[in-house]
């Protein structure tokens, strides 16, 4: 699995990732092709598709095993006899690599139930406006190598007028940069890992995890009780928006689908049977073909009765949208 796209799905930001210039040294191309080389080694294994089957199973709910699967990595520490050192000298060349120097250090070290397949990804280019607010936060670091920091949040949402601060994203398909980026992945790996171009595989549908950064946590949390009525509206408001960025996805063509080795939510890998649906048809690809994926991280202070009124109710008119779900 590609560790860029375990860890990115939520914001699908640096899979989509545009790059100023995707020129590449003849240097920089062998060190590519070694460690291509490498990971379609590791691919060629059998086990794989063992590995494959006990998730099938899992996903299926007739698992034989707990399977055991290992994210969310803090690579700033990972570092230590310079197994992810960077070799390549450019930002496009040394994203490659990245992604292929971390697969590989999995399987040598924390490999568990991981399956590598022998492609190599290349993601739709897609520009994406954003709900129109960004958080505006005091930081405190332990560490400038890490990106787990301690916030405190500047609330945003106030009364019902702040509600209009949300917007539904606009949604843009780079297709010159997409096809450019194709064709020189697609030089590289040639006879090594297939190149397939990917659109966004699925969602995470976090509306709290927004919220709270908009709201603060405990004011959010107060205003459940003291201002519930507002509550729900903005929930509306950006459930909509949601569901609005949602369908621009589908009208552009933009899915790919996830029943494969792609992260489902925070359980493991997401291979199935089960999906697509019957009524698939793979020029126009729909979330109905797709895991969806739904979180309240935040909600796990709330009584259950108020998670089902300010999330799950919302919640589920996202999940419905899918042919499967992940949810927690």
């Amino acid at each position: 699995m590609d560790p860029y796209l375990r860890e990115e799905l939520v914001h699908f930001v640096l899979i989509n990732k545009k790059f100023k210039d995707y020129r590449i040294s003849q240097k920089d191309r062998e060190i590519l092709k070694q460690l291509a080389e490498k990971k379609a080694e590791i691919a060629s294994l059998p086990s794989h598709k063992k590995t494959i089957k006990m998730w099938k199973d899992l996903n299926s709910l007739n698992q034989s095993r707990p399977m055991v699967w290992i994210n969310e990595i803090p690579w700033n520490e990972m570092d230590v006899n310079d197994e992810l050192s960077l070799k390549t000298s450019t930002e496009f060349s040394r994203y490659l690599e990245e992604r292929l120097l971390k697969t590989i250090y999995l399987w040598d070290h924390m490999r568990a139930d991981m399956v590598v397949e022998p492609v190599m990804p290349c993601y739709f280019i897609i520009e994406d406006t954003g709900f129109g607010i960004s958080e505006e936060v005091k930081v405190v670091t332990t560490d400038e190598t890490s990106d787990i920091i301690s916030r405190e949040f500047k609330p945003q949402i106030l009364d019902e007028i702040d509600i209009n601060k949300i917007k539904t994203p606009k949604v843009f398909f780079n297709k010159k940069d997409t096809e450019l980026k194709f064709e020189v992945m697609s030089d590289i790996f040639d006879g090594i890992l297939k190149v397939g171009k990917r659109g966004i595989p699925g969602f995470w549908f976090s509306p709290w995890d927004e919220l709270i950064r908009w709201w603060g946590v405990q004011k959010a949390m107060e205003e459940l009780i003291t201002k519930s009525t507002l509550v729900h509206q903005t929930m509306n408001r950006l459930t909509d928006a949601y569901l609005g960025r949602l369908d621009q996805v589908e009208d552009q063509n933009l899915l790919s689908l996830n029943n494969g080795n792609y992260r489902t939510g925070s359980g493991g890998l997401s291979y199935t049977d089960e999906l697509p649906g019957v009524n698939f048809n793979p020029d126009k690809i729909k979330a109905s073909d797709l895991w969806g994926c739904g979180t309240a991280q935040i909600f796990s202070a709330v009584s259950p009765q108020m998670h089902q009124e300010f999330a799950l109710d919302y919640e589920i008119k996202w999940m419905k949208r899918f042919g499967l779900n992940y949810y927690g």
